[in-house]
């Protein structure tokens, strides 16, 4: 074993042997020494977590904001853009941030990495996100959808100031969930693409 391993173990070996959610300190600090120690194996952690304690965090609000929202957190200081490609390369973290957490869908970062995704072309794993969100126990779909239709905008504007447009097939896929939402930000998410 090198020292390596060696030392991801320990890290792990710490986080591992938490009560969540009552332990939540000691989880998040392990987390941010492996985040620390090598974002790769943070994530690695991460994912294993959200998998064996799925069902628990079904159950629990505060065991499910302790593993999805408290290492969000943690991964985003430390390194935003890994946090991001973790989203669009992994169903796992995808559905513990967007199904499981219960504050996603009020809060603005995490409309901003969905709007991330979807304008990077990954349309399968934006429908992913889209899926898990509408799942969410919150049941703010609708105001989620419209922040990142809002947020998608601004990156839109960022990108061409003189002419933003939404490419056609963004613009398919928002206005197919759109249609799934119960309330007035239906018709304002129609009509902010139309608009562009």
């Amino acid at each position: 074993m090198t020292a390596k391993e060696q030392k991801f173990l320990t890290l792990f070996a710490e986080a591992a042997r938490c009560r969540l959610p009552e332990d939540e300190k000691e989880f998040l600090s392990a987390m941010s020494g492996l985040a620390a120690f090598d974002v790769s194996s943070a994530l690695l952690a991460w994912e294993y977590f959200l998998t064996t304690l799925d069902g628990e965090a079904a159950k629990s609000p505060a065991l499910a904001a302790v593993i999805t929202d408290g290492t969000e957190r943690v991964i985003a200081a430390k390194s935003q853009q890994r946090l991001i490609k973790a989203i669009t390369d992994s169903a796992v973290i995808r559905a513990g941030i967007y199904r499981r957490s219960p504050t996603a869908m009020s809060r603005a970062e995490t409309a901003a990495y969905a709007a991330q995704v979807l304008l990077s072309g990954k349309s399968e794993e934006g429908d992913d996100i889209m899926r898990c969100a509408m799942k969410n126990a919150s049941g703010n779909f609708g105001p989620f959808m419209a922040a990142v239709v809002d947020r998608l905008i601004v990156e839109l504007v960022r990108k061409n100031p003189a002419k933003p447009s939404f490419p056609k097939k963004l613009s398919a896929q928002i206005l197919a969930f759109s249609d799934k939402i119960k309330g007035p930000e239906k018709a304002f998410i129609a009509q902010r693409i139309r608009e562009l």
